[in-house]
């Protein structure tokens, strides 16, 4: 896919994950929203500028952008759950 061989492009991939996570559970939303849009633009540019297999190259594009909005999920379902906790606590500091 990179273009490193098979293990360099797997860690690569994994890095990018856990920095779709981190990105995602940032205050504001539209940082996860980052990778998305980075890897649409960078596959779009491939498709045009390659003569690869169009159906080929949109199921990678479905493929990865299901893997990235699932960390970006994950990561604002922890940034409520944070805020759920926080609040909870002020409110027993209250009572």
């Amino acid at each position: 896919m990179f273009g490193f061989g098979d293990i360099y492009d797997f860690l690569i991939i994994v890095v990018l994950l856990g920095v779709q996570y981190f990105l995602a559970s940032r205050k504001s939303f539209y940082w996860g929203a980052l990778l998305p849009l980075g890897f649409l633009i960078w596959r779009i540019y491939l498709i045009v500028t390659n003569n690869d297999n169009i159906i080929v190259q949109v199921i990678i594009i479905l493929l990865g952008l299901a893997f990235l909005s699932g960390q970006w999920v994950n990561g604002r379902k922890s940034v409520k759950d944070k805020q759920k906790k926080e609040l909870l606590k002020i409110k027993v500091r209250d009572i």
